[in-house]
């Protein structure tokens, strides 16, 4: 034999061995899979540290010497954070994974430990009982402090002040708050004394280690808030007045810190306060940047029941008076403690009322204290209740939505503006269309306001009054052309200002244009139109609001036709790639002080892994994760491109089964959400928890197929037919499907469209559908419960994409509905809903199942106690995946079915079952 032939051989022999060692990747092996979590780079970028999060086994924290490969292992650790000197790592310590999730069973609290590690000694000290830590801002100082106990919660705890460089750690008992100031030279604290003798407010000079009490009281003080640059600080002092059921607040001001300037608001004592008002303490309270002022919230009082009067009285008489009274109540007048009144009047609908309570009742209207000239302003009111500083503080925007509730489609608002020395105001826009963009938000320097309006960009000039269209004479759309929802169309979004706000960043389709806020100019700094990539800002530094041009800016990359994910960057006027390739790259990260960078690559056969590089000139992986892969058959994903209906382009992401072998037919499940094509790289581990997995599927021998969806007005159901059909006929020419074993399966909005699919095509052979929409017209009369809203809106202006009422498209709403076309149905359908629902009515599934049993087409229907729109209990979550499996398994690869598929399972049997598991006492 010769020897060229017996190499063959040899390395064929390797081939089939290593192929032989594979196996097939059961549940039992999906806990073992890992994700990565929170990474940090030190601020020099010597160090990294990064978690790797195990699904049902424990978590580690890696730390690691990028120079030396000096490493550590830390168990069950997470929330690194390294101190600015490079010299530290603070990190929280839990408990084993099994512990853990014992106690989160029972509803328990988890006692976590701070674990801080000596990165030049490899020291590690620990601190039990921790609550919060955190650096001095310089690195030079740690604050650690302790849980509460539960006894005496608001007495506060113990503060742990460690000195990183001699050592020396300080105690302070009763520490109710505290924080650092920016220049890390004070650290200011509430104590609040056991017995209320000698609660005050005490500032601690790091530097020389001496203490001023700033005030003290047996009142109680709270809100301590530094000002940007840590020059002053803020805080309340609560109060109570005999007639009122609430506390009232005086507002203290300290500044001048070596040589205290302590300054008083006393509501009580100010000439001109608003009557019937008082300082609210659970308000935001904000020192400006310059010092000058101090925001805070006012709230109404209310007043104490009156006492009744205790006088000695006949009680027969008074008990037959009394029963007049309540016979006079009861036959003259209603009670309103008794019935929700729904009125058609309503702003917002009882439901919506009572999700929002809490946070109305706490609602407070913004004002301001001027330090520099005792001058007090209230600037939000009744009538214009919600308001908003710009961005230097001198102004303030305050709007109001009152006149234009109830809003069955867009939201419009009224927006005036306040100068906050004078309290002058002034009247901007009426009827200007409410939303995160729509709505006038400040520059960071706060010279202008910019909105988007009129399928344009607008600027109003603070200082001139003067209002500009600053993209009008622009030759691209910033409006989302790709937006296909019945409502304004909103725009690609807003990337940032530039320093000294003399340029904003403004998204096309795939460009970033530098548009000078006056309109003078616009210089496209990122093209990604030739080539369809879209640029979009990445921030990498976050301690000031605003971009600075003087270093790089970096910008995530997207290739819209070819998935590939990037990034690049913007310096001295010109953009250079850095790193652009056919995978899933995301999380960049920046070390503080120096250019270095993180970032994780993936793709769906490629677990995420952790490359760092030091400006983009040679990349270090520095953590894999799920190196067990290897042993196992994988899949692999692929870019499907098809036509729909309509003739429009469209994409879809193919993932293969494990093992796949060539002229073999293979079942396959179609997933859709509106458009997923984009996630062909993503990595998605195997999960018992997770339902819809695509990888649970691929290594159980299926394809699994997520095309995308572009929608018409008026047509949701026939939309996703006119594309997913299209896209499941396309694969098909390939010859790698068996025809007959197709399925489909979707949640929510997904849901609806696979309950209406089955509608419409013989294709699938079996369906699944969690907490589907079925009848719309219903739907749309139905509550949103966990945000309390109607759907009405969403149908209208968002996803259900009708531009009117049922009423108004009443065949519309029919003609898309899986209720109203379900005796088209073949597939055997399993729809699944948790019994609190907040987001689609469970009830949705009752009516399909009424509709379908009465048609005696096969239908199961799974309804888990106390869940809400998505599963949280693990036994559901893992009950759900396991049937999804059942299902699919017998209706698509024939094996057997399981007792509830083929027969149910009554009610009797399950309390039966459930009894067995109760222990006898």
């Amino acid at each position: 034999m010769h020897k060229q032939f017996r190499v063959i051989i040899c390395l064929l022999i390797l081939g089939i061995s290593a192929q032989a060692q594979k196996k097939q990747l059961s549940p039992e092996d999906y806990g073992k899979w890992q994700s990565p979590g929170q990474t940090e780079i030190s601020p020099n970028g010597t160090w990294i540290a990064y978690q790797i999060i195990v699904q049902e086994d424990n978590d580690s924290l890696y730390v690691i010497n990028r120079s030396t490969n000096k490493s550590y292992k830390l168990a069950f650790a997470s929330t690194p954070e390294f101190s600015k000197d490079n010299q530290w790592l603070a990190y929280r310590i839990g408990l084993p994974f099994k512990e853990a999730e014992k106690l989160r069973d029972q509803s328990k609290p988890i006692e976590y430990k701070m674990g801080l590690l000596n990165l030049t000694t490899g020291k590690i000290e620990t601190v039990s009982n921790i609550n919060r830590f955190g650096f001095s801002k310089n690195g030079k100082m740690l604050a650690a402090y302790l849980t509460p106990p539960k006894e005496n919660k608001d007495k506060g705890s113990v503060l742990l002040l460690k000195n990183l460089t001699e050592g020396s750690t300080r105690t302070i008992g009763n520490v109710t708050e505290y924080a650092f100031n920016k220049k890390s030279d004070y650290l200011t604290y509430i104590v609040e004394s056991a017995n209320t003798a000698g609660n005050s407010v005490e500032l601690f000079n790091l530097n020389t280690y001496t203490l001023k009490v700033i005030a003290s009281d047996t009142l109680k003080f709270s809100k301590l808030n530094w000002s940007k640059e840590g020059d002053g600080f803020s805080f309340f002092k609560t109060f109570k007045k005999e007639d009122y059921e609430e506390e009232n607040a005086q507002v203290y001001s300290c500044t001048n810190l070596s040589n205290p300037n302590i300054k008083i608001f006393n509501p009580t004592t100010l000439n001109g306060f608003p009557s019937g008002m008082r300082i609210y303490n659970g308000s935001t309270l904000r020192m400006s940047d310059d010092l000058s002022s101090v925001f805070f919230g006012l709230k109404a009082w209310t007043y104490k029941p009156k006492k009744e009067d205790k006088k000695s009285t006949d009680s027969s008489k008074t008990k037959a008076d009394s029963l007049k009274m309540a016979a006079a109540k009861l036959s003259l007048k209603s009670d309103n403690k008794l019935a929700d009144v729904w009125h058609w009047k309503d702003a917002e609908i009882q439901p919506r009322q009572k999700v929002t309570y809490i946070q109305d009742k706490n609602a407070s209207y913004l004002s301001v204290w001027n330090t520099d000239n005792n001058s007090f302003y209230q600037l939000a009111s009744e009538t214009f209740p919600n308001a908003s500083l710009n961005g230097n503080q001198k102004m303030a925007v305050i709007a109001t939505d009152k006149k234009y509730k109830p809003a069955f489609k867009e939201d419009y608002a009224d927006y005036s503006l306040v100068n906050i020395k004078s309290g002058e105001t002034k009247l901007l826009y009426t009827r200007l269309q409410a939303g995160f963009y729509t709505a006038p938000q400040s520059s960071p320097d706060g010279k202008y306001l910019i909105y988007f309006k009129d399928k344009n960009w607008q600027t109003y000039n603070i200082a001139t009054g003067q209002n500009t269209n600053i993209t009008g004479t622009i030759k691209s759309n910033f409006w989302n052309t790709r937006d296909d929802h019945p409502a304004t169309k909103p725009p690609f979004g807003l990337g940032g200002w530039l320093k000294g706000d003399k340029e904003v960043l403004l998204y096309d389709e795939y460009n970033i244009w530098a548009v000078n806020p006056d309109g003078s100019s616009a210089r496209k700094i990122a093209e990604g139109d030739k080539e369809e990539i879209a640029f979009r800002v990445t921030r990498v530094e976050f301690e000031e609001p605003y971009l600075d041009d003087s270093k790089p800016i970096y910008f995530s990359a997207y290739g819209d036709k070819t998935k590939k994910f990037g990034y690049y960057q913007y310096e001295n006027g010109k953009t250079t790639k850095l790193i652009f390739e056919d995978l899933q790259i995301n999380r960049l990260a920046k070390a503080q002080d120096a250019n270095v960078f993180s970032y994780i690559k993936q793709d769906y056969d490629l677990s995420p892994e952790l490359y760092v590089s030091d400006n983009f000139t040679k990349e270090q992986k520095a953590a894999t994760t799920n190196p067990q892969q290897q042993n196992y058959y994988w899949g692999k994903s692929k870019l499907v491109s098809f036509t729909n209906k309509l003739g429009k382009k469209m994409q879809g992401a193919l993932y293969y089964p494990a093992n796949y072998e060539p002229g073999k037919q293979y079942p396959m499940i179609v997933y859709m959400y509106e458009i997923l094509s984009n996630n062909v790289h993503n990595y998605v581990a195997p999960s018992i928890r997770r339902a819809y997995n695509t990888t649970n599927y691929t290594t159980n021998g299926y394809f699994v197929f997520q095309p995308d969806i572009v929608y018409e007005t008026n047509d949701p159901g026939m939309s996703a037919v006119n594309c997913i059909v299209p896209g499941v006929k396309e694969v098909m020419k390939t010859g790698m499907i068996d025809a007959n074993k197709v399925g489909i399966m979707g949640h929510s909005w997904g849901a609806y469209q696979t309950s209406f699919l089955i509608t419409q095509t013989d294709i699938f052979k079996a369906a699944i559908a969690g907490a589907p929409l079925t009848d719309l017209i219903s739907m749309s009369l139905s509550i949103y419960w966990n945000s309390g809203t109607p759907d009405q809106k969403i149908f209208e202006t968002s996803q259900g994409r009708f531009d009117g009422p049922w009423y108004e498209r009443t065949e519309a709403h029919i003609r898309n509905s899986p209720m109203f076309n379900a005796s088209k149905i073949k597939a055997p359908l399993l729809v699944t809903f948790g019994d609190k629902d907040g987001a689609v009515d469970w009830h949705q599934g009752i009516e399909m199942y009424g509709t379908m049993r009465r048609m005696e087409k096969p239908f199961v229907m799974l309804v888990y106690a106390d869940e809400n729109h998505n599963f949280t209990k693990k036994e559901n979550q893992i009950d759900y995946q396991k049937r999804q499996r059942e299902w699919f398994d017998h209706y698509l690869l024939g094996k057997p079915a399981e007792k509830w598929i083929t027969d149910g399972v009554s009610y009797v049997d399950r309390m039966k079952e459930k009894e067995k598991e109760t222990p006898k006492n």
